[in-house]
């Protein structure tokens, strides 16, 4: 073979392999700026929402002080700024946080504190709204943004934010791990699952994505396992803390019936890959007036589609009490639009 021959074919295996280190070096160096990237975004995230979480504690009534004579402000939870008006911050926090206290404190991260007025509390989400006066100390204070539920997936990352074991302002860091979970903690659940770690005095902070907004507030962990910390979910959160800040309390609609998810068989019979079966008509409610029965498929609820009873459950909760509803169904054979006028829930 001729030896200009050979030297091409040389030089041109050396162009390949460091054409390939070169491209090796681009991809380490993606795979360092995406790592950066992301540790900076954390950073950020953590220094623009810290004067928005706070700690939260109760001292006791002046007959009880005795007993504490000698011992520090107990921390028992945690919580953030939703609101911001003129007067007043508004802070969004855990129901079993605030209990039966009358005197509940904030302490803001830079240690200064301030008694709250508690503005109202709903027991069924565990979710409780206060209020501290704007003045010099927390006058900067910014209220962190709610996130659109829709923005809300699995796997995406979260940051929690609270003060664990009366430690202060701590966060950490994982992904939303689940959606829609029902553990028996609460009335109305339908939590995020995450492996951000949750531990007691966390209740009552926020669940953060990597944009500083709420995704939900944490309320629990489940200290046998390991990763498995849970948080109320934005589409919850942001209605209650509305209600409760406007009027102090929620009110919510009762259509009065028991729903169950269909079978696969029974999909396969009717055809359809969706709808709910109602297991139950309450007597005199808003459902036995409008003249649902026991077996009805419900398949659209006001034109939405009822995938589940989960998804029942979310579009349910954009209903008020005097609202008139349109619910489709199956009777049979037979396609029917029942009307509904939604009651208040007693």
């Amino acid at each position: 073979m001729d030896s200009d021959v050979i030297r091409q074919k040389i030089k041109l295996i050396i162009i390949y392999f460091i054409i390939l280190s070169v491209l090796s070096s681009c991809e380490e160096k993606k795979e360092k700026d995406a790592v950066k990237l992301i540790q900076e975004r954390i950073e950020k995230v953590i220094k623009d929402t810290t004067p928005s979480v706070v700690t939260i504690f109760t001292k006791p009534k002046k007959s009880e002080q005795i007993l504490f004579k000698d011992s520090d402000d107990e921390s028992i939870g945690s919580g953030f700024v939703f609101k911001k008006t003129q007067t007043h911050l508004y802070i969004a926090t855990n129901a079993h946080v605030i209990g039966n206290n009358n005197q509940v404190y904030i302490r803001f991260y830079n240690d200064r504190v301030m008694k709250a007025d508690v503005v109202g509390i709903d027991n069924p989400t565990d979710i409780a709204v206060l209020k501290v006066k704007i003045n010099h100390i927390n006058k900067d204070i910014k209220p962190l943004a709610l996130e659109d539920t829709k923005n809300i997936n699995i796997g995406m990352f979260v940051l929690a934010a609270g003060s664990p074991y009366n430690l202060g302002h701590t966060y950490t860091f994982g992904i939303i791990s689940a959606l829609d979970r029902n553990v028996g903690i609460s009335e109305i659940e339908n939590f995020i699952q995450t492996d951000a770690a949750i531990n007691p005095g966390d209740s009552g902070g926020p669940l953060l994505d990597l944009n500083g907004k709420v995704v939900g507030m944490n309320i629990a962990t489940v200290q046998s396992g390991q990763g498995l910390g849970f948080a109320i979910p934005v589409y919850i959160l942001s209605d209650v803390l509305n209600q409760l800040t406007k009027y102090g309390k929620v009110t919510r609609g009762y259509l009065g019936i028991n729903v169950g998810d269909l079978s696969e068989e029974l999909k396969e019979k009717l055809g359809i890959d969706y709808g709910v079966i109602i297991l139950k008509v309450k007597k005199n409610s808003p459902a036995y007036l409008a003249e649902l029965k026991e077996g009805d498929i419900i398949t659209k609820f006001n034109g939405e589609l009822v995938k589940n009873s989960k998804e029942l459950y979310k579009i349910f909760q954009k209903v008020k009490p005097g609202d008139m509803v349109e619910i489709e169904i199956i009777r049979g054979q037979t396609k029917k639009v029942v009307t509904v006028i939604i009651q208040e829930k007693s």
